[in-house]
């Protein structure tokens, strides 16, 4: 960071201002469609060389409705102290990325992340998500399989979205039936709406100027965002004050950009639209079995070599979530067969409850962090 001297608004106006955060990629135009602009963050560790690159342990990070490449404002100072590389992409029509027609929202997604990490000198990737990032992250786990680690492949769920047919909670299941011209100018309404896509609750919670507690007094608990504040001033290098200068900055750079692909993510998630399909998972439970069986024929052609690592997935709830309730993590730990170990022979799947987080706030726990990126990179057993 900065030196002291410097107020702690200019050196978190430097902070997120950093090229890293902005850079640009073109997908060549095809007979079928114009060239297209991809708008991405580079963050964490910095490898020296491409050969460095290759090596390095990295993340594709997929951000929720409404994430943007600067959610990595988060995830830079963890990533870069223990050594992992992150990449944060804005989909089609966030911030400079060319958007594309609803239909096609996914397979763009599809297209662009080969070149993408090619051009960044990236051979294997680690696929961690939150919120409706889960539809991308699957997908992504369906095309490319082959990108992940072979000796740690690794696959992180925050909070994933889960259909409202799944979750059964009413407020979803009712948003379902709002009119489709109400939800393609949600945008323009939504500016403090976090970024998650909890399009009905609070702003991101984290780098914001409020102090909460749990209780008062001399002996006061730290509330959840105060917790995490101190570990990142102490163990990360990024000053309280930075942090709170950091939260408005955050979304402010965010709605300067577009803001229009949210919309459209709207209603993908609420399955509105026109064939607005969630792909490879238009229903989880068929996709891990899907999932299991392809991993189970790698593994059988695996068994005279050098063998087959164990996918392992981790999903993270909320301890208290209004997006999916407990019904949808019931539904989704089912799906990944964790209670009867279903699947164990070639995934390895855990669940945690984060206590004291929201659908929001759960990404934001560096404790969580942590652990994911230590994953990565194969420290966790």
């Amino acid at each position: 960071m900065e030196p002291a001297t410097v107020s702690a608004h200019d050196q978190a106006l430097s902070y997120i201002s950093d090229p890293r955060f902005s850079q640009e990629f073109i997908l060549p135009g095809t007979a079928n469609r114009d060239a297209l602009t991809v708008c991405y963050a580079d963050l964490g560790f910095k490898p020296e060389s491409p050969a460095a690159s290759r090596s390095t342990p990295t993340v594709l990070f997929i951000p929720g409705m409404f994430g943007s490449r600067y959610i990595g404002a988060l995830l830079d100072p963890v990533a870069r102290k223990l050594g992992v590389r992150v990449v944060v992409v804005d989909r089609p029509g966030m911030g400079l990325s060319t958007r594309v027609p609803l239909s096609q929202r996914l397979s763009t997604w599809i297209e662009v992340v080969p070149p993408l990490l090619a051009h960044l000198d990236i051979e294997h990737i680690a696929l961690v998500s939150h919120s409706f990032g889960v539809m991308y992250l699957l997908n992504t786990l369906h095309h490319y399989r082959n990108m992940l680690h072979p000796e740690r492949p690794f696959v992180a769920l925050m909070a994933p979205w889960v259909d409202p047919a799944q979750s059964k909670l009413t407020l979803w299941q009712m948003a379902q039936y709002i009119p489709t011209p109400a939800i393609n100018v949600m945008n323009r309404i939504t500016p403090a709406f976090a970024t998650s896509g909890t399009i009905l609750t609070k702003a991101s919670s984290f780098l914001s100027s409020s102090i909460s507690s749990i209780s008062g007094g001399d002996g006061q608990e730290l509330s959840f965002q105060e917790i995490n504040r101190k570990k990142l001033a102490t163990d990360y290098d990024l000053p309280r004050d930075v942090q709170l200068e950091l939260g408005p900055m955050r979304m402010k750079k965010i709605f300067e950009g577009g803001t229009t692909g949210a919309n459209d993510e709207a209603l993908q998630c609420l399955r509105k639209g026109d064939r607005s399909s969630w792909g490879e998972c238009d229903d989880y439970n068929v996709f891990v079995k899907a999932l299991v069986s392809a991993e189970r024929q790698k593994q059988q052609l695996d068994a005279n070599s050098q063998g087959h690592a164990k996918l392992k997935v981790r999903a993270y709830f909320a301890e208290s979530d209004v997006m999916i309730g407990k019904e949808g993590q019931k539904y989704v730990e089912e799906c990944w067969g964790w209670q009867e170990n279903t699947f164990d022979d070639v995934i390895d799947f855990s669940s945690a409850t984060v206590a004291d987080t929201d659908h929001d706030s759960v990404m934001e726990s560096i404790e969580t962090l942590e652990k994911i990126f230590k994953d990565v990179k194969g420290s966790l057993t």
